[in-house]
C-alpha cells in the first residue's frame, strides 16, 4: 500500500503545501495561512470554541487554531514580514475568516487548472504565488516598521543557526534598551523577538530538510538543540510533525496525486454554488 505524503515548497516569502487531507493539532504560527479545500470545506476551530467552515479560509498570523479538511487541500503560508500588505489586512480581522464565495471559487479553479503539475515543486510554488495574488490583490498600501525593528530583523535573520544568538548585542547595536526594543518589536511584528526567532529557525530547518538531509542534521543546522526539540517546536507552531510536512515521497508516490485530485476536485457547478 502506498502511503501518501504531502508536497511542500518553501522560499523566503511563502510556503505552498498540497495534501490529500488536513488534520492538525492546536497550534499558533507566525504566518498568514490561506487554506483552500478542493472538494470539502476547510474547518478551523479556535480555542474559544469559535468555528469557521468554508471552501476557503484565511487565518491571520499568530492566531491559535486547529484545521481539518476531509479532502485534498492547498495551504499557502505567507511570511508576514515579507508580505506586509496582506499581513496588515489580515491582522485587522483578528480571527480566522471565510473567503467570500466568488473569490473562493476563483481560488479553486486556479488549483484545478494546475492539477496535473502539483507534483512539481516549481509549479507548486508558482501556484502559491498565483493564489496569493488572487486572494490578496495589491492596493499599494505601504506598511513600514520602525527602523530599529527593521535592523533587528536583519540581524536576527543572520543568526538563525546560532543557538546563543537570541537578542545578542541588540541594545548596543540599536541604541535602545532591550525593554524598549521588545515593546517596539511586539507593536510592529505582533510577537516577541524570541518567538519570532524560534519560528524562523523552524522555517529554516524545514527548508534545510527539503534538501534531503536528515531531521537531526537540519535541526542542528537551524540552531535547535536536537531533533526532539525541532519536532516539538514544529508540532506546537504548525500542528504537524516535521516528517509529515517535508517528506516528498518517491516518484511513484507523487504521481498518484494528480489522478486522485482529477477525479475528486472539480470546481463547484453553478447548481452546487446556488445551494
Amino acid at each position: 500500500m502506498i502511503e501518501q505524503q504531502p508536497l511542500i515548497t518553501i522560499n523566503h516569502a511563502r510556503g505552498t503545501r498540497f495534501s490529500l487531507d488536513v488534520d492538525t493539532s492546536l497550534h499558533q504560527s507566525h504566518v498568514i495561512k490561506l487554506l483552500i479545500g478542493l472538494d470539502a470545506d476547510v474547518s478551523v476551530l479556535e480555542p474559544s470554541g469559535r468555528r469557521v467552515c468554508s471552501p476557503a479560509v484565511v487565518i491571520p498570523s499568530d492566531i491559535a487554531s486547529s484545521v481539518v479538511c476531509q479532502g485534498p487541500a492547498i495551504t499557502v503560508l505567507l511570511d508576514p514580514e515579507t508580505n506586509r500588505e496582506p499581513n496588515a489586512r489580515t491582522r485587522a480581522l483578528g480571527a480566522a475568516a471565510p473567503i467570500e464565495p466568488a473569490l473562493a471559487l476563483r481560488l479553486r479553479e486556479a488549483v484545478w487548472s494546475a492539477r496535473c503539475h502539483l507534483e512539481s515543486p516549481l509549479h507548486l510554488d508558482g501556484l502559491g504565488e498565483e493564489l496569493q495574488a488572487i486572494a490578496f490583490p495589491s492596493t499599494r498600501l505601504r506598511v513600514d516598521f520602525d527602523m530599529r525593528v527593521e535592523r533587528a530583523i536583519e540581524r536576527l535573520r543572520a543568526r538563525l543557526d546560532d543557538p546563543d544568538g537570541e537578542e545578542l548585542g541588540l541594545e548596543s547595536h540599536l541604541g535602545v534598551t532591550l525593554q524598549h526594543f521588545r515593546a517596539l518589536f511586539l507593536r510592529d511584528i505582533g510577537i516577541s523577538p524570541r518567538a519570532w526567532l524560534l519560528w524562523n529557525r523552524l522555517v529554516h530547518g524545514l527548508r534545510i530538510t527539503l534538501t534531503g538531509v536528515s531531521l537531526t542534521t537540519a535541526a542542528v543546522a537551524a540552531g535547535f538543540s536536537d531533533q526532539a526539540h525541532f519536532s516539538r517546536t514544529c508540532r506546537r507552531l504548525l500542528g504537524y510533525a516535521p516528517s509529515g510536512i517535508v517528506l516528498m515521497g518517491t516518484t511513484e508516490q507523487r504521481n498518484v496525486l494528480s489522478p486522485r485530485l482529477s477525479t475528486r476536485s472539480r470546481p463547484l457547478s453553478r447548481r452546487a454554488r446556488a445551494r
